[in-house]
């Protein structure tokens, strides 16, 4: 057996199970290939196919440039957004919509709701009031910055809030940017989503 494998591929040849291997698919649907010519190949006398690794080469390099031409939902940027304020959600919505860049939003009202969201699946922004009627949203955010878990997630905090009421309540922990929610800066909340998704997508690439 180890005879054979040598010579094909001394041969640049290789089995159908060679190639059913390197591709993850079933031997059948190597064979299914061969007959229809996208992969180059012939029976031995024995009934064994054989198949050429010049052919495996080039349906595996267009099987990856089909891959990359495809819109990858995960270099999308994630966004989770905690504001119980019926016309600002409907702001957050329609001003980001207009922006055509590639980022999921989801809006909640709740805030432990939202928690359970980020221990389940953290989103690479999280922005929140921190006037928040279930939990204290200073306590909140200090919570999720001492959590390993999350500290890949950016967080944004925007709120009506003075920097001395802030500072009051116990100030903001280190890497959360500030906002202030009147007016909000969407110009600046654009050009940190732009830079996130550039950063997401190089890491994805």
């Amino acid at each position: 057996m180890a005879t054979q494998k040598l010579a094909l591929k001394a041969l640049d040849l290789m089995t159908t199970s060679d190639v059913a291997k390197e591709l993850g698919v079933t031997i059948r649907s190597v064979q299914l290939w061969v007959e229809q010519g996208a992969l180059e190949g012939w029976k031995t006398p024995g009934g064994h196919r054989r198949i050429t690794r010049a052919s495996f080469n080039r349906m595996t390099a267009s099987r990856t440039s089909q891959k990359k031409s495809l819109p990858n939902d995960n270099s999308k940027l994630q966004v989770l957004i905690i504001e119980n304020d019926e016309a600002t959600q409907s702001l957050y919505r329609q001003t980001i919509k207009t922006w055509g860049l590639p980022v999921d939003v989801k809006i909640m009202v709740n805030a432990c709701d939202a928690l359970i969201a980020v221990s389940l699946q953290a989103p690479d922004l999280l922005m929140t009031d921190l006037s928040l009627s279930e939990i204290d949203g200073l306590c909140m955010l200090k919570a999720l910055r001492k959590n390993d878990a999350f500290s890949d997630m950016d967080i944004v905090a925007v709120t009506n809030l003075s920097a001395d009421d802030i500072s009051a309540r116990g100030s903001l922990p280190k890497r959360v940017r500030l906002y202030s929610k009147n007016p909000i800066p969407f110009w600046e909340m654009k050009e940190l989503m732009a830079g996130l998704i550039e950063r997401k997508q190089e890491r994805v690439s």
